[in-house]
């Protein structure tokens, strides 16, 4: 018969610590992307979208969810942006 793992004199592995940040943020972003899909399929009827030049009909769904892709590209670069400075200053001092 085999002993049990435990009884290797090992001492059982720590569990790594919550980050409630994080797992705050996971949820923020799950509520905001379930919102921003309901919203999104509540209005689907078909609008004029006028760019610089181009005015074109589209989807009032693909309008959203191309800004809502457009909003997100744009954070992820500042927050980027944001973190170089903030890796820069840090180097100096």
């Amino acid at each position: 018969m085999t002993e049990p793992a435990s009884s290797t004199g090992e001492p059982p592995p720590t569990p790594l610590p919550r980050d409630r940040k994080r797992d705050f943020r996971l949820i923020a972003v799950g509520v905001v992307a379930v919102l921003l899909i309901w919203f999104a399929l509540e209005n689907h009827q078909t609008v004029r979208v006028h760019f610089w030049v181009v005015s074109t009909n589209a989807a009032l769904v693909v309008v959203i969810v191309i800004s809502g892709f457009l909003g997100a590209a744009i954070g992820s670069l500042l927050r980027r942006r944001r973190r170089q400075l903030s890796r820069t200053q840090n180097q100096d001092n």
